[in-house]
């Protein structure tokens, strides 16, 4: 894409080849006759002439460097007509995206043709990345909240964006992505603690162990917090207070097990509550740590 019409013309033959040189008033056929007489042309003239032809307006700069003599001179006009192609075609693409609001095509364009671009297109690829990183973060936000689905490919753009932009907005990206699969773990904590609510088992799931809610802990940000509530709310509120109900009165001088976990759990971790409160009143004497 950055070759120019040259470049475009050997791709679709197999072949890539430099300028050269010849006279007469600038044409396709002159442009040949000039690549022919410094390079010595491999492709045919017919097949050339085919292609330079159907976009003679698109390559009209390197099709006027044919008017050139020497061949330095042609040379240096060819690479300069190319890179005025390119940034003819960026401005086009990029422009072209921007009318549809699309910014993941915005900056592709801006990386494909990165060697290319005017001031002008810098300052709009440049305007565009912060654009792009706010509607990624807003689609992130969301799934955070829903804890529907983890999606590798939103969050790896998302960082990708962050990190182009500055280390505050790349630590912002990696915490809410973390914070996505956190709360994908977190919905299927909950589901499991009301499957064993319904189940009536007299025992704490895994996501209600002490190592599993340590976890949420490692974040440190309020989300992780609030949601390490609502699961302390669920294993040993819920859950617990059923649990030790049932256990309670069948312990005859020693702790049961599940009775002693969340025992030790709703201390360590100070909760309170009105029907839960009486429960460990009852469980102390044996549960109590001496």
């Amino acid at each position: 894409m950055k070759k120019g019409l040259l470049l475009g013309l050997m791709l679709s033959v197999g072949f890539v080849f430099l300028a050269a040189c010849g006279e007469g008033k600038p044409s396709c056929d002159l442009l040949y006759k000039r690549l022919d007489k410094c390079d010595k042309m491999p492709l045919k003239k017919e097949v050339f002439m085919e292609v330079c032809n159907k976009k003679a307006d698109e390559h009209k700069e390197e099709i006027a460097c044919s008017a050139k003599k020497d061949c330095g001179e042609f040379k240096k006009c060819l690479e300069e007509a190319k890179k005025a192609a390119a940034s003819r075609r960026a401005q086009k693409r990029i422009e072209e995206a921007m009318a549809k609001n699309d910014l993941k095509e915005v900056l592709m364009q801006c990386d494909i043709y990165k060697q290319d671009l005017n001031a002008d297109l810098q300052k709009k690829c440049a305007e565009a990345l912060p654009k792009a990183y706010d509607e990624l973060m807003k689609k992130a936000q969301e799934l955070r909240k829903s804890g529907e689905k983890e999606d590798l490919a939103l969050c790896f753009e998302l960082q990708d964006h962050g990190k182009k932009i500055g280390p505050e907005k790349a630590k912002e990206a990696e915490t809410v992505c973390k914070e996505i699969g956190l709360q994908v773990t977190h919905r299927k904590a909950l589901a499991e603690v009301d499957k064993y609510l319904k189940e009536n088992k007299d025992m704490l799931p895994f996501y209600c162990m002490e190592s599993s809610i340590k976890k949420y802990d490692e974040f440190g940000s309020e989300f992780a917090k609030e949601l390490k509530k609502e699961l302390l709310d669920a294993c040993f509120v819920k859950l617990g207070k059923a649990i030790m109900a049932k256990k309670i009165p069948e312990m005859k001088g020693f702790c049961n097990f599940s009775v002693q976990e969340i025992f030790n759990a709703v201390k360590a971790n100070n909760i309170q509550n009105p029907e839960l409160d009486p429960l460990m009143t009852q469980a102390a004497p044996l549960c109590e740590k001496k």
